[in-house]
């Protein structure tokens, strides 16, 4: 790697040579590698432009408001019943997938708040179907020519570049789900999510493994396959991004669904830039229904700046 195409901070740090960061994935919030930097290189880190994250469009971003601070589940449902041709009679999917994607989202969240099953100990499998099927794949749903898949094709292809017809071929990856384009040409990947059952706190193994090197190998793959079909142009590289998602339940040994977002990009230099979400909480009771409204709208969002 040329020095010359390091990532230079403004006080002469440069970043490639700081540290020894592992396949240079740079976690902003990991507590060991923001030991390695003074407090003013950090913020130059974190603050080094990079692609934005969209806002909600307004009519989405109202028809959620509906339901802020709301705690008291018949009224939830008033609102969600009160008569609206947008949902009816003049429903169109290309124009109206988001609010119907809200109003469905909320409405299993309502059933499984109802029926008691959130605080109980369930299945992974039972959180995917019921939860997050919901939750993440229905907000997910309208990107036209994309699907969800179980290995990345973008880690295949890597650990693949150098394979003899004597050699197993070597898989990808697996996240639970990548989101990747469909269609008989090459085909692009944009994000991952993994789950799991249990995380008896933010400080435990599997959710090191996910959050720290896992998931970002992962996404990191994925970038380097879209900067690359990108030529490596600065400017088109600049605006891409991959994502991540991590959900989980019973979070610190109590009943509750959690969600993290992670968003990957390479500012400068050959540095990868991991900055992750707020953790998120899918609610279990009638008081914390509010805390569900941030979930829908961070996955519009996701699925907004894909389209961007």
């Amino acid at each position: 790697m040329p020095k010359s195409q390091m990532w230079k901070l403004k006080s002469g740090t440069i970043v490639e040579e700081e540290l020894a960061i592992h396949s240079f994935i740079l976690d902003t919030d990991d507590e060991i590698i923001q030991k390695h930097f003074s407090n003013a290189d950090l913020e130059e880190i974190i603050d080094t432009p990079g692609p934005i994250i969209p806002e909600l469009f307004d009519e989405v971003a109202e028809y959620l408001s509906q339901f802020s601070g709301k705690t008291n589940l018949t009224d939830i449902r008033e609102i969600m019943n009160k008569s609206d041709t947008r949902f009816d009679k003049n429903y169109v999917r290309d124009l109206y997938h988001d609010l119907d994607y809200i109003r469905f989202a909320l409405y299993a969240i309502i059933r499984e708040i109802e029926s008691g099953q959130l605080r109980g100990n369930n299945f992974e499998s039972w959180y995917n179907c019921h939860v997050w099927h919901a939750v993440i794949d229905q907000g997910l749903g309208d990107l036209k020519g994309i699907a969800v898949i179980r290995t990345s094709i973008a880690t295949t292809l890597r650990k693949n570049a150098h394979r003899t017809l004597t050699n197993r071929r070597k898989l990808g990856r697996r996240g639970d789900w990548i989101l990747r384009s469909v269609g008989n040409g090459e085909r692009d990947e944009y994000g991952a999510g993994e789950a799991g059952k249990q995380w008896a706190d933010q400080f435990w193994t599997k959710f090191l493994k996910e959050v720290g090197l896992k998931l970002p190998k992962i996404l990191k793959d994925m970038l380097m396959k879209l900067m690359r079909k990108a030529e490596w142009d600065p400017v088109n590289c600049a605006k891409i991004q991959t994502f991540g998602i991590i959900h989980a339940g019973e979070y610190f040994i109590v009943s509750g669904l959690i969600m993290m977002t992670i968003y990957m990009d390479r500012p400068c230099g050959f540095v990868y830039r991991v900055q992750r979400g707020e953790i998120m909480e899918i609610p279990d009771s009638d008081e914390k229904f509010p805390s569900v409204l941030e979930i829908l709208a961070t996955v519009l969002r996701i699925k907004i700046s894909k389209y961007d």
